[in-house]
């Protein structure tokens, strides 16, 4: 779960005082605006000022070994909380009402929970028709513990069978990089991209998909170069002599670029210094460089548990842009594929072109060009595999920059 939540908790008490506590319904409905993307983590906030958490821990004199216990206790017997979300709750409240320091690390709960469920399945996913009814009931005993309601526990058995029978690895065929990475005068890297097909799009049992992912079959027949962090603002800087970019610093990603920036000054100037043949992706090359051979909704898993190890986003990033290549890269040595800024891809933004199964180039004419790869600013839906943005082609915010392909030299 975000840890959005609980700073947004610690400003509306710091500003409208700790009357809200005594005003349920105002700070749930305050809550979800801010914060739509976490009704689950609201709702656990919630609990304890059911059982008047909040205002025993204001009672409290100091902080000791142990102080959480007396509540936490409360939570799992009263609201039948797991131990990992009654410590969460307790702590969140205790930061937010100046009890304890304000440290919150990132983690999401809820998609350590749904793997925890997940793994669970997968342990028995092959023999559930011999289990006696107690080792059933165990199981949906987990869902409830878990507070997993109806449709996410199917989705679950949904991912878990999918990936049991590999019926999703048929269509895919990857080959690692194996050659060195290149580099040109401006810092910037490129890792090989072997050809090979994969499945571009999400299953529709993806958790948050849109309806613009429909799953096909995609082969890429040629290599290409991918640069492995999205251009930062010292190398836009080196190449055009200026910086737009709103957050500043030179090894941030450079933003505040338009598409048409980048593809009317931006690449000319850097193919004419004669280093090779440079341009944006497509989101086929795009996509199939991200999953790296990955068919989970995110890169590592179906839940967004591990996402911060890969990715800035609104639970790590305290809304702004930090360094390229600072989390962990995927399996080809592609860095910040996920959140920091949004990618322009050279694709104009529709339907996918379902008969186009090879090299795909996009639709011949889109509402604007499409973005991917999620920012700072997005919650984790925009950062999985197969979300699409898209915005008009003359458009610049802090929210979006680019990473290019070199092509091979003949």
């Amino acid at each position: 779960m975000s840890e959005l939540v609980g700073h947004i908790l610690k400003d509306l008490l710091d500003s409208q005082g700790k009357s809200l506590l005594g005003q349920g319904d105002y700070l749930k409905a305050i809550l979800m605006d801010v914060c739509p993307d976490e009704p689950k983590a609201i709702d656990l906030i919630m609990t304890a000022l059911d059982e008047a958490i909040p205002v025993d821990l204001l009672q409290l004199k100091k902080t000791t070994d142990g102080w959480q216990t007396p509540f936490t206790d409360k939570l799992n017997q009263n609201q039948g909380l797991p131990d990992r979300y009654s410590n969460w709750v307790v702590e969140t409240w205790a930061a937010a009402l100046g009890v304890i320091p304000l440290n919150f690390q990132p983690r999401n709960l809820i998609a350590e929970s749904e793997e925890e469920y997940r793994d669970a399945i997968r342990s028995v996913f092959l023999r559930w028709n011999d289990l006696n009814e107690a080792q059933k009931t165990e199981i949906r005993g987990l869902q409830n513990r878990l507070r997993l309601d109806r449709e996410e526990a199917e989705r679950i058995w949904k991912e878990v069978q999918e990936e049991m029978s590999r019926t999703n690895q048929i269509a895919v065929k990857v080959s690692p990089p194996t050659l060195a990475p290149l580099h040109n005068s401006l810092g910037m890297s490129f890792v090989r991209i072997e050809p090979g097909s994969f499945l571009m799009g999400s299953p529709d049992y993806e958790r948050n998909r849109e309806s613009d992912e429909t799953l096909h079959s995609v082969t890429l027949s040629q290599p290409y170069w991918m640069q492995s962090t999205p251009v930062t603002q010292a190398q836009w800087q080196k190449l055009m002599g200026n910086n737009p970019a709103d957050f500043k610093g030179p090894q941030l990603p450079i933003e505040n670029i338009s598409w048409l920036d980048i593809n009317q000054r931006f690449l000319p100037a850097l193919n004419a210094l004669g280093e090779g043949k440079y341009r944006l992706p497509s989101e086929a090359e795009w996509e199939y460089a991200a999953r790296a051979g990955s068919m989970k909704s995110f890169y590592e898993r179906h839940d967004a548990s591990t996402l911060d190890a890969y990715a800035w986003y609104n639970n790590n990033s305290n809304f702004k842009t930090h360094p390229v290549g600072q989390k962990q890269p995927n399996a080809w040595g592609l860095y910040d594929m996920y959140g920091n800024v949004w990618e322009w891809c050279k694709d104009l933004y529709g339907a996918y072109l379902l008969n186009q199964t090879q090299d795909p180039q996009g639709p011949a004419r889109g509402q604007g060009r499409v973005m991917r790869g999620g920012s700072w600013f997005c919650s984790t839906n925009a950062c999985r595999q197969a979300a699409r943005g898209y915005l008009t082609p003359e458009t610049r915010v802090r929210l979006t920059g680019f990473r290019l392909v070199r092509e091979p030299d003949v």
